[in-house]
């Protein structure tokens, strides 16, 4: 089994820690150190996302062999599961993978809200959903939150149109045609707000980190974090 196990890390690594990830979905402790294995193998660990996105940790963007021209394969990265987000269910995400299976990636936040229909899509999905980053493809995530009002009347509006009517907007024939939903301007959300919000709703800093902004200060102190219970030893010592 230890074989095996090396052989599948060694040769199909994204596959691998992917499944790893899944396995331990739910413990932030493990999570953690299994991300940190991951970067340590040049594996990116991106947040969720609305087109990628299944329900447990997937691998998107697999690596291809390079272009004629010598462009380098793409490299393998693993996707957060919709179901890792706090306050998103197993229902919801397993209606937005089966939406996107039929009619392919949503191509814009009223796609999504025009094709995704199923009433567990209420304010604390939708919430997490922006906060966690899984929503990032259609927009900034302050600007959506500030529209939070907006992005539910329009869905509502889906919700109760006639099964014979695509939206309250009229009818509709070519999807193509769905009313864009124009949200008002708003303050974009600052890097603080979003990794406060990944470490709420996925339980670890994704996009980045709150010291990302002193790492260059913390590099040069040349100082091992593995060392710093000697260095109070020291200090108490000479005091």
């Amino acid at each position: 089994v230890a074989y095996q196990t090396a052989y599948l890390k060694a040769n199909y690594p994204a596959i691998y820690m992917s499944a790893v990830l899944s396995a331990d979905s739910g413990d932030v402790e493990k999570i953690g150190e299994h991300i940190h294995e991951c970067k340590r193998m040049g594996l990116d660990v991106l947040p969720p996302s609305i087109n990628e996105s299944f329900s447990q940790f997937t691998v998107v963007n697999p690596a291809r062999p390079g272009s004629a021209g010598g462009e380098p394969p793409n490299p393998y990265k693993i996707r957060f599961g919709l179901t890792t987000i706090k306050n998103f269910g197993a229902g919801i995400s397993g209606a937005i993978t089966a939406e996107r299976k039929k009619g392919g990636k949503f191509e814009s936040l009223s796609d999504f809200l025009h094709r995704v229909t199923d009433r567990n899509l209420n304010r604390k999905s939708l919430e997490s959903l922006i906060k966690a980053g899984a929503l990032d493809v259609f927009g900034e995530r302050g600007q959506m939150l500030a529209n939070i009002e907006l992005i539910l009347g329009y869905h509502k509006e889906n919700m109760n149109a006639p099964e014979n009517q695509d939206s309250l907007f009229g009818l509709i024939e070519d999807t193509s045609t769905i009313p864009t939903l124009r949200m008002e301007p708003a303050e974009p959300a600052t890097q603080q707000d979003k990794l406060t919000w990944e470490k709420d709703l996925l339980g670890l800093y994704i996009s980045g980190h709150p010291l990302d902004a002193y790492r260059a200060k913390l590099d040069s102190m040349e100082t091992n974090i593995e060392k710093l219970s000697d260095l109070s030893e020291i200090g108490r010592a000479s005091c």
